[in-house]
């Protein structure tokens, strides 16, 4: 667990304990999909990149209830077998910007993927107290802007590679093209959509070129599956959520977009995210 010696700044475990992320990490996004999802937990595989020991272990006791703002949104709690589900866990996103006190850009995410496929996820911004939260064919409490830029798009980036897309981003759509160095993938996919936050950019696109955990993206790939938007590799191909942690294609994810074809106006990000 990350330490600081900042006392105003919590621990990676007490960024996930508010009270909403913890209501929608364990009662909208895993019961509302799995109606005996307790009876069947061992057969669940779960996937964090925080790991804890046996003795510092908490024990949170889940009351089973679910909020009625939640409960309306979604029309059909769905059945599946646990065997299917793979659940992905960042207790704390962008942690190199949160040793560094650039607060707006921590996140804490979980998604729950059924047969590889992102089916629920959960942004939530414990600095700000924001939570986006998306379920495929079924309810979300954000939604897409009204309009992007596709022609001189702006493109949020990492911070650690942002000269790298902006070389090949100018080259693609001209030198209108603004690039928003952010930390965060979670950060990076709320740019895209409409967030009352007033900390959050907003882009058009959002392109990484390197390797990348599954738990950094999984969340956020669900939310725009959700709202009709796509995350892939730069090569157009869907992410798969079983198998290894990470992914070696680099991701290009937008909404409300011709996808493919931004994808192939990307030729060159795909050859650099494979190094």
């Amino acid at each position: 667990m990350l330490q600081n010696k900042h006392t105003d700044f919590p621990t990676s475990v007490d960024a996930i304990r508010s009270e909403k992320f913890l209501s929608l990490m364990f009662s909208e996004g895993v019961f509302l999909l799995f109606k005996c999802f307790s009876c069947h937990l061992f057969l669940v595989q779960i996937n964090t990149e925080e790991h804890v020991d046996a003795a510092d272990q908490e024990v949170i006791i889940w009351d089973r209830k679910i909020p009625e703002d939640i409960l309306k949104e979604i029309a059909t709690p769905k059945e599946v077998p646990a065997e299917s589900v793979t659940v992905w866990i960042d207790p704390l996103d962008a942690t190199q910007e949160y040793t560094e006190d650039l607060r707006k850009y921590v996140t804490t995410m979980v998604c729950v993927a059924v047969n590889g496929k992102p089916v629920l996820g959960v942004i939530h911004k414990p600095f700000s107290e924001y939570t986006a939260w998306a379920m495929v064919d079924g309810g979300s409490n954000v939604k897409a802007r009204t309009s992007y830029n596709e022609r001189t798009p702006r493109i949020v980036v990492s911070r650690s590679h942002s000269g790298m897309v902006k070389q090949v981003a100018l080259q693609t759509f001209g030198n209108q093209t603004t690039i928003i160095p952010a930390g965060g993938a979670g950060y990076k996919v709320l740019a895209l959509l409409d967030v009352p936050d007033k900390s959050q950019e907003k882009a058009d696109l959002y392109i990484h070129v390197t390797y990348i955990k599954k738990w950094d993206i999984c969340a956020g790939n669900a939310i725009l599956k959700a709202l009709g938007g796509h995350m892939t590799t730069l090569s157009g191909e869907e992410i798969s959520y079983t198998g290894s942690d990470g992914i070696e294609g680099g991701l290009l994810a937008s909404i409300r977009m011709n996808h493919q074809a931004l994808v192939r106006k990307l030729p060159d990000l795909e050859k650099t995210g494979h190094k």
